[in-house]
């Protein structure tokens, strides 16, 4: 019992402290409820079940606790685990192609990894596969987020920051403090922290103007959200497809005393002009995928780019 109640207890004490509604909630009234539904039951389940109970009473759906075994596997932490954990659980596809002669096509995948070297590869992969594509000098570019489910958005930015482009991109904001989000030089930043740096030569586009269009669904979420938020704002940029999941907040991360780890909500985003966005994102051309047609989101993006 006493790991349970400790744990709820650390999660309380972070959630006070951290949690960007903070003054709209009664702490005193949650935190007594929360003890008596978890009352005599003892194990870190237990907590865990009630601390996201907490976050539904909280109406607060983007916070949520992560397990002790997936904490590790999202840290990579090999201490914590019997083996190496498989990249397919790691890292989304990373897919490119030409559509013609003048539009090239790359997803942009989830990552579910905090590890550096991992990260590194990852936005290593996406800048080559872009220097590949404008191997024909391309101006018209498909870019997919659709089923981008989030995770790690840093290496997404430090691959994507070619189509993105240098500087700002994005806010973190909270009351009146706002922490830019910005690739500069093969490195995505936060404030003037580094997140994820390239490990070679960064590149840059041919094309001194491109068109580009984003692919978003309603998988493409979270800090999915936050790389589509990176050309909100950017000119010569439309977006395709159906709204997004509505995840437009941003989280961090708290390890707690059994390894487990707090993913809270702390602040809200905006893109490049300053611009708030809460809830989802609505497309420029809304397009609803319908089983046995195709890819008419790709489709829609392909008409708009040739008109161009």
């Amino acid at each position: 019992m006493q790991n349970a109640h400790r744990l709820l207890d650390e999660a309380f004490v972070l959630m006070q402290r951290n949690y960007y509604r903070k003054e709209y909630i009664n702490w005193d009234t949650l935190r007594a409820a929360a003890k008596q539904k978890l009352q005599s039951r003892s194990f870190c389940n237990d907590a865990y079940e009630t601390i996201n109970w907490c976050f539904e009473q909280m109406r607060e759906k983007h916070s949520f606790i992560m397990p002790t075994i997936k904490a590790a596997e999202y840290n990579n932490d090999l201490v914590q685990l019997s083996e190496s954990v498989p990249m397919s659980k790691l890292v989304g596809a990373i897919k490119g192609e030409w559509l013609g002669d003048s539009i090239a096509y790359i997803s942009i995948p989830w990552v579910s990894t905090t590890d550096e070297a991992i990260c590194t590869k990852i936005a290593d992969s996406i800048q080559q596969l872009i220097r590949h594509l404008d191997s024909r000098v391309i101006s018209k570019w498909i870019i997919d987020l659709r089923n981008n489910s989030g995770g790690n958005c840093w290496p997404m930015i430090a691959g994507a920051g070619p189509l993105i482009g240098e500087g700002v991109c994005g806010y973190f904001v909270r009351n009146h403090e706002r922490v830019a989000i910005s690739y500069k030089n093969g490195a995505s930043y936060q404030g003037k922290v580094l997140r994820c740096k390239t490990s070679g030569t960064p590149y840059q586009l041919k094309a001194a103007t491109i068109n580009i269009v984003i692919l978003t669904n309603n998988g493409t979420s979270s800090s999915g959200e936050i790389v589509a938020l990176a050309f909100k704002g950017k000119e010569n940029v439309q977006f395709a497809g159906e709204a997004t999941a509505g995840y437009t907040t941003a989280n961090a991360t708290y390890n707690l005393s059994d390894k487990s780890m707090l993913v809270l909500t702390v602040c809200q985003e905006a893109d490049r002009t300053g611009k708030i966005y809460s809830g989802r994102l609505i497309p420029d051309l809304p397009v609803a995928f319908e089983p046995g047609k195709g890819d008419i989101i790709k489709e829609k993006a392909i008409r708009w780019l040739s008109q161009r």
